[in-house]
């Protein structure tokens, strides 16, 4: 991604990191505007008018996704930094899962966390991985869609899981794993894909993505349970 031998930016990553902070910072503004604007009619709808608060709400729901989509697409490309502390991810991903089960109340979403686990790492990069990849799994799940928070039986590490009972990913939507932007097809899921790499490698940790056991498709992103030892 615009990268040499070295790893040193070239003259063409240097005009891409530029056009995508472009990017995020003139449509960002846009979307900051549909904010507003959706805000002051939810305000002003008289009692009752639940179908233009539904499309209301849908609206600003897919503004967010853009913008979630502008910041995993910034991140990916221009330098990233981490901010890391310990955070409790059984609570983040039941927090994501609940967020998603009124965003989609025709899905089954569960989240099944059952003790607290803590890790290191980016509360809120990590979130941000969560959200798009659950958006992903949310839009071509049949049914159910479920988050797993876990210990590693191997090596002490935390899993962290997202299944669904849709379609399995195909060749072309796996291979953003290792080539993003190589492909325009199905680049919203590429995308979320990506970037949790990206973040999940910063934590010193991995992603597998495939075919569940019992159907459909399963990501798994495995954490370190604490700080690199130096």
């Amino acid at each position: 991604m615009g990268t040499n031998d070295e790893g040193e930016r070239t003259p063409s990553g240097h005009f891409v990191e530029m056009v995508v902070r472009t990017l995020r910072h003139e449509v960002g503004d846009l979307l900051q505007s549909v904010y507003s604007a959706v805000a002051i009619l939810q305000e002003r709808l008289p009692r009752g008018q639940s179908l233009e608060r539904t499309i209301l709400a849908d609206l600003r729901g897919r503004a967010e996704t853009c913008k979630n989509e502008l910041d995993a697409t910034h991140d990916l490309i221009c330098p990233l930094s981490l901010s890391l502390d310990w955070l409790e991810l059984s609570e983040l991903a039941s927090g994501i899962a609940a967020g998603f089960s009124l965003r989609y109340p025709g899905l089954q979403i569960d989240c099944e966390a059952p003790h607290p686990m803590k890790v290191w790492g980016d509360a809120q990069k990590l979130s941000q991985a969560g959200n798009m990849l659950l958006m992903s799994l949310c839009q071509t799940a049949r049914s159910k869609v479920s988050l797993g928070v876990h210990a590693s039986s191997r090596d002490g590490a935390v899993e962290w899981s997202f299944r669904h009972d849709g379609p399995v990913a195909s060749v072309e939507q796996l291979s953003w794993l290792t080539a993003p932007f190589s492909t325009t097809r199905h680049a919203r899921f590429g995308l979320g894909l990506a970037f949790t790499r990206r973040v999940v490698e910063m934590h010193s940790g991995r992603i597998t993505a495939g075919e569940d056991a019992e159907g459909g498709l399963q990501i798994v992103l495995t954490l370190p349970p604490g700080p690199a030892k130096s």
